[in-house]
């Protein structure tokens, strides 16, 4: 999976609050790192399916994207 789709998978996936319903554009951003993280964690544990078979390096390298498009925002 590219960085891009990556990217824009965490964003899609955490875009909504099941009771209060869609998210800011600061707080999607948020949300979207904190899964980030959540990944990386499983991939740094070698739990490949939790980590959609993404090495730790990619999940980092989406963090860091993230961190950057949010700051740009």
């Amino acid at each position: 999976m590219t960085l891009r789709k990556t990217v824009n998978l965490m964003l899609k996936s955490s875009d909504r609050n099941p009771y209060t319903g869609m998210l800011s554009k600061k707080d999607n951003f948020i949300a979207a790192i904190e899964l980030t993280k959540l990944c990386k964690d499983f991939a740094d544990k070698g739990q490949t399916d939790e980590a959609m078979n993404l090495d730790s390096n990619h999940w980092q390298q989406t963090i860091d994207k993230l961190q950057s498009m949010q700051g740009a925002s």
